[in-house]
């Protein structure tokens, strides 16, 4: 079987590659947009449709997990890159008449702005996003059941909530957390400096993620959504302090910085219902 995986250098990316390397039976098609030291991968933008497409003929793959995405906040650039991309892909698929499935990554932030009562959130809850990402991912979201619906491309979808473990982007929660960690560490700053921590999220491990994507990979109905979460949300400074102590460090050592404006948009509480997940992991297993 031929499996090729975008944004293979990224942060789920290289834990993807890891995982499915343990199955004799997959050839790993690593494909990035630049040249990785030490690495054999596949280069190609694919907000380039013509690169693309060259690459779906070459490779013809059996399998696609879509990791490759942007969270910039930016328009054009996330645009570009979870939307654009997806496109193309898609498009090349039709072109070269392949049969093949594929895995988009969507996201919470499609969910948007919630209210605590709506926990857990169901895959069909209205998507009403309040940032560019989170929009951009809901268009994702549009191509997958367009492309579904019209041209019958067999495609499945795992909205994941947030990651946890380290060397994830600095530009997340978690990734700013790790970070300060590894600059107190080396005495480079005398304080761990954070903003509100008030807000509850649904977190799941790197690892507990990448298994379910090949779950959903393996047994998701074409068109079909599946939250990637755990099912319940924790206090952002419950997770701190958890983080802290896996550390050997205390809370001492960080401090709030408050902010002067009250964020109308900011969610609160946001938690997956898994309920889909679930029965899917149970079809695994009975397998």
């Amino acid at each position: 079987m031929k499996v090729l995986i975008t944004g293979s250098n990224g942060f789920t990316g290289t834990h993807l590659v890891k995982y499915l390397q343990e199955n004799s039976q997959i050839k790993i098609n690593c494909v990035n947009r630049n040249k990785q030291k030490n690495h054999n991968d596949l280069i190609c933008d694919l907000t380039d449709y013509n690169l693309v497409e060259n690459l779906i003929q070459e490779i013809q793959p059996d399998r696609i997990y879509h990791l490759a995405g942007s969270f910039t906040n930016d328009y054009s650039i996330d645009y570009a890159n979870n939307v654009i991309s997806t496109k193309n892909i898609l498009d090349s698929l039709l072109k070269a008449k392949i049969s093949c499935r594929v895995l988009l990554i969507g996201s919470a932030a499609e969910y948007g702005l919630i209210k605590e009562e709506d926990n857990p959130i169901k895959e069909d809850h209205p998507l009403d996003p309040v940032s560019i990402y989170g929009l951009t991912k809901v268009y994702q979201t549009h191509l997958m059941q367009f492309y579904c619906q019209v041209h019958d491309l067999d495609i499945v979808m795992a909205r994941t909530f947030n990651l946890l473990g380290e060397n994830i982007s600095r530009q997340l929660f978690i990734g700013r957390v790790y970070q300060q960690i590894e600059q107190y560490k080396k005495g480079e700053i005398e304080k761990i400096i954070l903003g509100n921590l008030d807000s509850k999220r649904d977190y799941i491990t790197v690892d507990e993620a990448i298994k379910d994507y090949e779950i959903v990979m393996n047994h998701g109905k074409k068109g079909e959504v599946y939250n990637i979460g755990s099912g319940r949300s924790v206090i952002l400074s419950h997770l701190l302090e958890r983080i802290l102590l896996a550390n050997d460090l205390n809370l001492s050592i960080f401090e709030i910085k408050s902010r002067n404006f009250i964020n109308k948009l900011n969610v609160n509480d946001i938690f997956s219902d898994i309920s889909k997940i679930n029965l899917l992991r149970m079809i695994k297993h009975e397998n």
